[in-house]
């Protein structure tokens, strides 16, 4: 039995057919999963069918010519893990590339108009710039639309099957100069924790921005940090020690 996956049904159950140079009353075919158009790409999926030959010899042949690999086999003596890699480094190419033709007409919906430069940084991270001069509408009050758009991000390479990689978004150096406000911020608030011996509770913010206090703290022997409620009004928590 050989497996077909296309945009719809028909042309699964189509392009099948023809690969096995069989008619529709020579097989036996299975729906394995019909298609589904999801919501801004996510949830989509494509129609799955599976293709049974019924036996005879001039069928069994082609089914066997169908599953036959038309390209040459090479032999690669390169260790398998540096093969990983390379098949890794090109699948997270391709996830980037499906990634901007997904967000293309999500910033175009917000009135941005943006280049999307990709950019992967190593196997488990990748960072996409937006050249634009909106920067401002892209960036939202305290960075609200583009973390959402991160986070939209991300959801969409899980989706795809790539949760390994982490996505960061950016324009205008944002989130070099949102690190080093956050930096600020954790001293400031260290020393206001301290003065009043209080614990002080910053506003929500993401998990990869709560890290930066976190990490601006770690060696401080004065206070402690910790995290504090649920996602997405999850808040750091600075307090004196002892």
């Amino acid at each position: 039995m050989s497996t077909f996956t296309a945009k719809t049904v028909s042309e699964a159950i189509e392009e099948g057919l023809k690969s096995l140079n069989v008619d529709k009353s020579n097989a036996d075919i299975n729906i394995v999963q019909t298609n589904r158009k999801g919501f801004f790409g996510i949830g989509k999926r494509d129609a799955i069918v599976e293709i049974d030959v019924k036996n005879n010899e001039n069928a069994s042949k082609s089914q066997e010519i169908a599953a036959t690999p038309t390209k040459n086999i090479k032999i690669n003596n390169q260790p398998e893990e540096t093969t990983e890699t390379k098949k890794r480094h090109h699948s997270n190419e391709q996830a980037m590339e499906d990634l901007v033709a997904y967000l293309k007409p999500i910033i175009e919906e917000l009135g941005v108009s943006a280049e999307l430069q990709p950019k992967i940084i190593n196997r488990k991270f990748a960072r996409i710039n937006f050249k634009t001069e909106q920067e401002g509408l892209l960036i939202g009050k305290h960075g609200l639309t583009i973390n959402a758009l991160q986070n939209l991000a991300q959801i969409y390479l899980n989706h795809i099957g790539y949760s390994r990689l982490s996505i960061q978004l950016d324009t205008a150096d944002y989130r070099h100069r949102r690190t080093e406000i956050l930096k600020k911020l954790a001293e400031k608030t260290a020393r206001e924790a301290v003065a009043t011996g209080q614990p002080v509770y910053l506003d929500p913010m993401p998990s990869f921005e709560r890290k930066v206090i976190h990490n601006q703290l770690e060696d401080n022997l004065y206070v402690n940090t910790f995290s504090s409620g649920r996602e997405p009004y999850r808040a750091v928590v600075i307090e004196p020690q002892g």
